[in-house]
């Protein structure tokens, strides 16, 4: 089969007259593109992997100045109970003072099962975060849910940005 294959390119003059040299110099350099393309979306996989985890660690320490920095100007906040929050909603929330030990005090947000996907200057984030808090109500002191996460990057400085979160399908207990 591969003999009659190249009688057949020699016949249409592809092998002999030089065309396959150029067209296999231009497979090169696509392969070496999606290599290079690869390896950036690598480091931004690593980079927005970093970033999910140092989100949930603001959540938990209320840190709204960063999650202030790292929210889009139109970010949305969509729980697993279908509640939605606005950027300046959640914020609000975030900038609340929830004294140690008071009932709903989160205390850890776990995240796990993290699959990064980029496209460019957006990135598709999925996963699931196991949330434990003080007192309140009992089937909201542990808890995971499965969320989708939508980043993209933006100017000045090409920093990747929060869109949006939406979770879904919350199972009590721990995980």
């Amino acid at each position: 089969m591969l003999l009659m294959e190249v009688t057949m390119l020699r016949l249409l003059g592809i092998v002999g007259g030089g065309l396959l040299l150029p067209i296999a110099g231009a497979a090169q350099a696509t392969a070496a593109t999606a290599a290079t393309s690869a390896a950036g979306a690598s480091a931004d996989s690593a980079a927005i992997a970093g970033l999910e985890r140092r989100v949930e660690d603001a959540v938990v320490r209320g840190d709204a100045a960063f999650l202030d920095s790292v929210y889009a100007p139109t970010f949305r906040f969509k729980h697993s109970t279908g509640d939605l929050e606005t950027r300046a909603q959640r914020m609000e929330s975030l900038r609340r003072e929830v004294p140690p030990g008071a009932p709903g005090r989160t205390i850890a947000r776990v995240i796990d099962s993290v699959d990064v996907e980029v496209h460019g200057d957006v990135a598709l984030t999925s996963g699931r975060i196991h949330v434990r808090r003080d007192g309140g109500d009992p089937r909201w002191q542990s808890y995971t849910v499965r969320y989708v996460r939508v980043y993209v990057r933006t100017a000045p400085g090409r920093r990747w940005r929060l869109l949006t979160h939406h979770s879904t399908g919350e199972s009590q207990g721990p995980p």
